[in-house]
C-alpha cells in the first residue's frame, strides 16, 4: 500500500499553473525526492500534502484513505521548513515539545521525549537554549526532532539543508536519511540539488513547470531519462541529432553523419514516418576513448579532439564526429594516454547506452 499518493493534481495561482496533473505513489517507508529548478512546483506540492493548500483538481492520499478537507494538525504529517520556523519565544526543548503537547500529551512526558529525541539528534546539551544562540545546523536539527516529535505518517523536507555549507550538508542529510529508515516516515525532500536527491532518495520525481517528466529509481533516471530535458537535468548527456537508419528500428543515423545503433528498449515500435526529428543519448561516462575497436555491442566512430580538461582525477574530452556533431566524454586520467588536442581518435560506447529521443530535442551543443 502507498504510504502517499498523488492523483490528478493541480495547482494554479491566478493564470499561472504551478502543479499540472502530477500522478505518483511513494510505498510506505520510502523516500522520494523532487527534483526540479525553481518554480518546478515542488514546495506547492509539498503544501498541498500538508493541507496549508487545497489543489484545484486531484486529491492526495495518506495511508489509503484521501484526506481533502482534513485541517494540517490531523493529517499527522511532520513537516521541516527551509527558513526552520522555529518558535523563537520558545526554548529549543519547548520547540520539539509543542506538537506532542498539542496532541494532549501531558507538559511533563513531552518535554522528557523531546529529551530524548535532542539527544538522538546530537543536541542533548542545547534543551535550555533559544533558537537565536544556536547555529543554522543546529536549528536545522531542532526542526527536524520537532517534525519527528509527533511520530509521523508522513514526513516533509522543503529543502532542508540549502542554508547550509557543503560539509554540513553531508553530515545532515546522513543522520537525515538514517533517522527517516529508523522512524519509518514516508518522506517527501524537495531539493535542487541533484546530487542530493540522488543519494537520499529510493525514488525520484523530476518536475518542471509543473509537470512531472518522470518518477523512477536514480538508476531509471540517469540510464533511462524519458525525455531530452531529464536526460539533460538529471547528470548531463550528449545529444545528437539523428534520423531513421537504414537498418532495423534500433539503427539510426546522425544527421549528416555515420549510423549508430541504440538500445532495443529505446527504439520506437514502428519506423516514424518521413523525416522526424529525434535526438541519440549518450552520457560522457560511457564512451571509451583510444581502445581498439570493442566486439559487437559498441558503437565506434572516429572523433576529433576539440579540448581536453582536466578536472582533478578526471579528464572531460570534447569531440567532433562526422557531420560536424560534437559530445563529450569523461574518465579518470589514463585518457591522457590515449588522445591530446587536435589528434584523431577512435571513441566506443556500449549500444545498451544509447538511448533514443523522437520529437524536437535541443539543439546540439
Amino acid at each position: 500500500m502507498a504510504g502517499l499518493a498523488l492523483v490528478g493534481l493541480q495547482k494554479r495561482f491566478g493564470t499561472a499553473v504551478s502543479v499540472s496533473g502530477v500522478t505518483l505513489a511513494v510505498p510506505a517507508g520510502e523516500i522520494v525526492a523532487l527534483l526540479g529548478t525553481s518554480g518546478a512546483g515542488k514546495t506547492t506540492i509539498l503544501r498541498c500534502i500538508a493541507g496549508h493548500l487545497e489543489p484545484d483538481a486531484g486529491e492526495v492520499w495518506i495511508a489509503g484513505s484521501p484526506v481533502a478537507g482534513t485541517p494540517p494538525e490531523r493529517r499527522n504529517v511532520g513537516m521541516v521548513f527551509q527558513s526552520y520556523a522555529l518558535f523563537p519565544h520558545l526554548t529549543v526543548r519547548r520547540n520539539v515539545a509543542f506538537g506532542p503537547e498539542r496532541r494532549g500529551v501531558p507538559r511533563a512526558e513531552a518535554a522528557a521525549a523531546a529529551d530524548r529525541m535532542l539527544e538522538r539528534l546530537q543536541l542533548g546539551r542545547k534543551g535550555d537554549k533559544y533558537p537565536r544562540q544556536l547555529s543554522g545546523g543546529e536549528q536545522q536539527r531542532v526542526a527536524v526532532a520537532r517534525a519527528l516529535a509527533i511520530r509521523p505518517q508522513v514526513l516533509l523536507l522543503d529543502e532542508p539543508l540549502s542554508s547550509l555549507d557543503a560539509a554540513l550538508r553531508r553530515d545532515l542529510r546522513g543522520l537525515l536519511t538514517g533517522l527517516q529508515r529508523e522512524f519509518g516516515a514516508t518522506t517527501v525532500w524537495v531539493t535542487h540539488d541533484q546530487e542530493e536527491a540522488l543519494s537520499v532518495a529510493d525514488r525520484v520525481a523530476v518536475l518542471h513547470r509543473g509537470r512531472l517528466h518522470q518518477f523512477g529509481t536514480p538508476l531509471d533516471l540517469h540510464t533511462r531519462p524519458a525525455d531530452p530535458f531529464v536526460a539533460r537535468f538529471v547528470g548531463k548527456m550528449n545529444l545528437l541529432r539523428a534520423v531513421p537508419g537504414t537498418g532495423g528500428l534500433d539503427r539510426w543515423r546522425l544527421r549528416d553523419g555515420p549510423e549508430v545503433q541504440i538500445a532495443r528498449d529505446a527504439a520506437p515500435e514502428e519506423r516514424p514516418a518521413g523525416d522526424v526529428p529525434a535526438a541519440i543519448g549518450a552520457r560522457p561516462e560511457v564512451i571509451q576513448l583510444g581502445h581498439p575497436p570493442p566486439t559487437p555491442g559498441f558503437n565506434s566512430l572516429e572523433a576529433k579532439a576539440l579540448r581536453v580538461g582536466y578536472l582533478g582525477d578526471r579528464l572531460e574530452v570534447e569531440l567532433e564526429v562526422a557531420g560536424g556533431h560534437r559530445l563529450t566524454a569523461r574518465g579518470n586520467t589514463l585518457f591522457s594516454n590515449f588522445v591530446q588536442e587536435g589528434e584523431r581518435v577512435r571513441i566506443h560506447w556500449p549500444v545498451e547506452d544509447t538511448r533514443l529521443f523522437l520529437g524536437n530535442p535541443p539543439a546540439p551543443a
